[in-house]
């Protein structure tokens, strides 16, 4: 088939085809070949756009990144108050079956597990990695500044004991072995005791 003439456009739907695949099929399904079958395109076609498939998988997984990170950070800034500010930073971290968030973890996943045996994602990694550690950072040190948290140790130890916390629960709930207000309440109790202040939820109050 002919190409278009905007290969920005088709790019971004590759992109999103490769992302699709490996939310619904993991790795092993987001193949060259499954991938154009996908998109309707021939493999050789999908290589005029990407020589390396690996490529791809990194483009994916640039634009996966910083859409998560965007709208996780709009999310909490909408927060005014320390306290909710945090639950809800949380909160979002926390996958939901039928949410994005969902999607986005087990994408994230799957790319983690690809980026083992590659280089290429390394950037992404490193941008991911920083980007999560920074708005972690920058919600606790809000409730120190506002006389409400008063962590044992640094800003930068709690956020970084917290995000390896989520991303344990996050595994676990994947594999269907918890249930999201289970890890939510987990990781609240955990950020509780690092920050100082109790943050968790009553029962009867809703995940949100």
């Amino acid at each position: 088939m002919p190409r278009p003439k905007n290969q920005t456009q088709r790019r971004a739907e590759l992109v999103a085809t490769t992302s699709r695949l490996l939310v619904d099929r993991g790795a092993a399904g987001a193949r060259l070949t499954d991938i154009a079958e996908a998109a309707g395109l021939t493999p050789a076609s999908v290589s005029y756009y990407y020589p390396n498939l690996i490529d791809l998988y990194a483009e994916t997984t640039s634009t996966a990144v910083a859409e998560y990170v965007t709208a996780r950070r709009a999310h909490v800034e909408a927060v005014d108050d320390a306290v909710p500010k945090l639950r809800e930073c949380l909160r979002l971290g926390i996958p939901v079956q039928g949410e994005p968030s969902f999607d986005a973890t087990v994408l994230l996943l799957e790319i983690a597990a690809l980026s083992t045996r590659n280089q290429g994602f390394d950037e992404s990694s490193d941008f991911f990695l920083d980007a999560e550690l920074q708005l972690f950072e920058e919600v606790i040190q809000a409730g120190v500044d506002a006389g409400i948290y008063s962590p044992a140790h640094g800003t930068a130890h709690v956020a970084r004991v917290l995000l390896a916390i989520e991303d344990g629960l996050s595994i676990t709930i994947i594999r269907g072995a918890l249930s999201p207000r289970a890890a939510l309440d987990t990781i609240l109790t955990a950020a509780s005791t690092l920050v100082g202040h109790d943050v968790t939820l009553s029962a009867a109050e809703p995940n949100s």
